[in-house]
């Protein structure tokens, strides 16, 4: 009897645990993710990047954006591509003057790279190396007000 107890209380304790991981990890992502509005990522913001913005990288990342993105952000990045008609939200505006997860290098690149959940923002970390999604963020910013 008693090592059924323990056993019980061993189990009850381990799923108090595991629940208690699982609804920290939700409060972060509605925290990190808010419904509307612009926010920001500071951990990601943190991210410098190591490619210079030179003609040669704009380019470059100019031609990823029309391999990878204009079918849902269009040729200019208004977010108005054939695919993204049919998204909700909308994939955004890339010539606004603030990006809703953030408008520095490293919350771009971190969107490129992780997507967005609950959106049609795809992760391109896996079609990318880390170089070429640095060539698409100098690209895209380079679509924003002057």
């Amino acid at each position: 009897m008693r090592l059924t107890a323990r056993v019980s209380v061993l189990a009850s304790a381990t799923l108090v645990i595991i629940w208690g991981c699982l609804l920290s990890l939700v409060a972060r992502d509605l925290q990190e993710h808010p419904a509307s509005g612009t926010h920001h990522h500071p951990q990601a913001a943190a991210n410098k990047n190591p490619v210079p913005a030179d003609a040669k990288s704009v380019a470059a990342g100019q031609k990823l954006f029309e391999k990878y993105c204009t079918n849902c952000h269009g040729d200019k990045g208004k977010g108005d591509g054939m695919e993204g008609e049919e998204l909700n939200p909308r994939p955004a505006d890339l010539t606004d003057a603030e990006f809703k997860h953030g408008d520095t290098a490293g919350e771009i690149y971190t969107v490129i790279r992780d997507g967005v959940k609950g959106t049609g923002m795809k992760a391109f970390g896996s079609k990318m190396t880390s170089h070429e999604l640095w060539d698409v963020v100098n690209y895209v910013r380079t679509l924003g007000p002057k």
